[in-house]
């Protein structure tokens, strides 16, 4: 029977954590159809895409979060820069804390069920509908080091991108969790603005909390070619696809559109941060002077001296960069599988 289905399983993936027993799970699901690989580290990756290649799976199936896929996508695109081989159907498999890449595409179930579902549907001889995914393309350097990341969104700087320094301080991360590092932030950013004697009557752990989530990020920012009139960045983001965090984060409403990258640049005093919080929350345009809120083509940044760029690539840290760009990526073919 022919290898269909590569399935790669991150352990260390939010829900899988909670799950000893899903590599078993998986390869029951599979059933002769194709092979499961599970990774303890990223050295690993290389080996299970060649892997995949060279059976010929045309499915692969990521049991992981957005993080698992982002570091699967960007090793396959290196390998096949070199190999020149054609992308795979790569279905996201629900298995981290958030999964906003699987809810973008409409893909619903674990990814056990899921194996199971392809099966079925390699079994009957059936089609299943397709979902096309615009990605981003992340050039990076670092010293003497260039190096590429494929994702579909990334926080560059500002509240965007110390937003998850305070998320993944927590046990879970889950919606309730980005309430909390919301509702947190907020309250400290307008308690810091109060004055002394009051400041120091109210919470000061919430006053630290906000000065860690709202230190600005300083660099050059270039959209299009034109180089944004700020350099000190209380929120930078780029997006290829809407995304939505856990029911509770709604962003990157331009990248509804198909082939349309967005970019969000925002300098503003901590107060206007907070003010325009539900506006970061529910995708709605961000207000003040200092604004970039729109469709792009790309975003180049460079860090002020002495600075470095510090991004979160689908939820995934990188750290110490001195510049980075951003693109549009290859365009991802994604089965829509529903099961239950």
């Amino acid at each position: 029977m022919a290898t269909a289905i590569g399935v790669l399983t991150n352990p260390n993936s939010g829900k899988n954590r909670r799950n000893p027993g899903r590599l078993e799970d998986l390869r029951r699901a599979v059933d002769g159809h194709g092979v499961v690989r599970q990774t303890q580290s990223l050295d690993e990756l290389a080996d299970v895409v060649r892997e995949f290649e060279s059976l010929g799976c045309r499915y692969w199936v990521v049991d992981g979060g957005d993080g698992t896929l982002h570091w699967l996508l960007s090793t396959a695109q290196q390998l096949a820069t070199e190999s020149g081989a054609p992308w795979p159907m790569v279905v996201p498999g629900n298995g981290g804390s958030i999964d906003f890449v699987a809810h973008k595409a409409g893909v619903r179930g674990q990814a056990p069920d899921i194996v199971r579902a392809l099966v079925g549907v390699l079994d009957r001889g059936d089609t299943l509908p397709m979902v096309e995914l615009d990605t981003l393309r992340i050039t990076c350097v670092s010293g003497e080091e260039t190096f590429e990341r494929i994702g579909f969104a990334t926080a560059i700087g500002g509240v965007a991108q110390r937003f998850f320094d305070k998320l993944y301080q927590r046990d879970r991360i889950d919606p309730i969790g980005i309430i909390d590092v919301l509702a947190k932030a907020s309250v400290g950013g307008v308690a810091g603005s109060t004055p002394r004697p009051i400041r120091e009557r109210l919470v000061p752990s919430l006053q630290q909390y906000a000065d860690d989530i709202f230190e600005p990020t300083r660099a050059e920012v270039e959209v299009d070619g034109q180089v944004l009139g700020f350099d000190t960045f209380s929120s930078l983001q780029v997006g290829s696809i809407d995304i939505n965090l856990g029911g509770v984060v709604r962003t990157f409403r331009h990248a509804a559109e198909p082939g349309v990258m967005h970019a969000q640049a925002l300098s503003s005093t901590r107060l206007g941060v907070v003010a325009n919080l539900p506006n970061i929350v529910l995708g709605t345009p961000i207000w003040g002077r200092d604004v970039f809120d729109g469709p792009a083509r790309e975003l180049k940044a460079t860090a002020a001296r002495g600075c470095t760029l510090d991004p979160v690539i689908d939820g995934e840290l990188c750290f110490g960069l001195e510049s980075l760009s951003v693109r549009q990526g290859p365009r991802l073919c994604v089965p829509s599988v529903v099961c239950g």
